[in-house]
């Protein structure tokens, strides 16, 4: 949305741009483009799916059987609300110096030129923690970055820069590995 704002001199008129409310789209500051994992609309497209398939055949179950009224339609609706919050995934983007994560309801940035540790998780859903020297946390699947050479490639190079300057303490063999598996799933995916 704009809105014409009266300039203090002359009287021009100067055009302003409100940033977007929510955590869906990302902010047009600045000159630097975002690069941002290319599956999400894909995974989003997939949570809604699966919300709307629930609640079709609860609905659909209910009236066959005759046992639909409003209250039992209320309660199917707020299982796929539910649902597609537990299903709906976190977007993220990186631009030169930052790379930033958007969930339903927070968002976590962190200066990538500026990191001081990077570590990564096991488990069921392998994870890169990084934080910054401002004391910003972010957690980020390495799967994303593994799926997505181009993000990948604007946080490896603000790592270098982190790591060149002294201020990355712990997290140089993560990169290492990190870097490999990338390699490994680039050219995977090249490969007839």
């Amino acid at each position: 949305m704009t809105k014409a704002v009266r300039g203090a001199r002359g009287g021009r008129t100067v055009r302003s741009r409100r940033a977007p409310r929510g955590g869906w789209a990302f902010p047009r500051t600045g000159a630097a483009r975002w690069t941002t994992d290319r599956r999400w609309r894909h995974d989003l497209g997939t949570a809604l799916l699966c919300a709307a398939l629930l609640l079709m055949l609860a609905l659909l179950i209910d009236g066959v059987r005759g046992s639909l009224d409003a209250p039992r339609a209320a309660l199917w609706l707020g299982l796929a609300v539910l649902l597609h919050a537990a299903l709906h995934p976190v977007r993220t983007g990186a631009r030169p110096g930052e790379l930033r994560t958007w969930g339903l309801i927070r968002r976590h940035t962190v200066r990538t030129d500026r990191l001081v540790s990077l570590t990564e998780t096991g488990g069921l859903v392998p994870r890169l923690l990084l934080r910054d020297t401002s004391g910003h946390r972010l957690s980020c699947e390495t799967a994303v970055l593994t799926a997505n050479p181009l993000l990948w490639h604007r946080l490896d190079t603000d790592l270098r820069t982190s790591h060149r300057l002294g201020l990355l303490r712990t997290g140089a063999e993560v990169l290492e590995r990190l870097e490999e598996r990338v390699d490994r799933e680039v050219l995977g995916e090249e490969a007839p």
